[in-house]
């Protein structure tokens, strides 16, 4: 447990900062391309597979994909947030909503068909519903303080988020894992400083990418 927490707290920081460069040095498109790969799950499930083995780590990677379910409800609905309020209010409906749906879905006893199904089909849906948006190309560099204050940010959401799971009932609990910390962190920072052009790129390039992982941790359910 302590391994997987030092894991997180250093993986979290770690990616802002990278998504951070990248989309200084390209654009929020590619931020989000690079957040739909398996970067924090691929690690996390080779930790749990050789602290737990293979059939613990078959379980996490089928819990991975009920996971999914919510960061595509997240994408989408701090994607409509966004365009009708300010950064605040906005992540606090994503975040109410990530957690809502996280809920709903650690609820389901979803089998390994079921939950690939109904994720090829969220995903579809979202993709169909996802709101337009002005298609930023100019690149973006945050001050040079708002980097520090991202990573430590990252770290203490994850420390909160940990420690209220200690606390709360498993069903609670999954939900809580479920929260997108990294996207989260960027996409609030972004969102009040340049407008919600930047985020919504990165969540729809987040949502168009997350397939990738989705077939990864399928292969993982299947063959492990």
């Amino acid at each position: 447990m302590t391994l997987l927490l030092g894991l997180k707290l250093f993986l979290a920081p770690f990616f802002v900062w990278i998504l951070s460069v990248l989309q200084g040095k390209y654009n929020a498109r590619m931020g989000g391309l690079f957040l739909g790969l398996p970067l924090t799950t691929g690690p996390f499930l080779l930790i749990v597979g050789i602290q737990e083995g293979r059939s613990f780590a078959k379980t996490a990677a089928h819990g991975v994909l009920v996971g999914q379910l919510s960061l595509i409800v997240f994408c989408l609905a701090y994607a409509f947030a966004a365009g009708k309020f300010k950064w605040g209010k906005s992540i606090a409906i994503a975040t109410i909503t990530v957690w809502l749906s996280g809920y709903i879905f650690n609820l389901i006893h979803f089998s390994n068909l079921g939950v690939i199904l109904t994720l090829f089909f969220t995903w579809v849906i979202a993709l169909a519903l996802f709101p337009k948006y002005e298609k930023p190309t100019d690149k973006v560099t945050a001050p040079t303080w708002e980097l520090p204050v991202r990573l430590i940010t990252a770290a203490l959401l994850i420390l909160v988020l940990t420690a209220a799971a200690n606390i709360l009932g498993s069903r609670v609990s999954g939900a809580l894992s479920t929260y997108p910390t990294i996207i989260s962190v960027l996409g609030s920072f972004s969102h009040r400083r340049n407008g919600p052009k930047h985020l919504v790129a990165t969540l729809h390039a987040l949502i168009q990418a997350l397939p990738i992982t989705s077939i990864i941790m399928i292969g993982l359910t299947f063959f492990l």
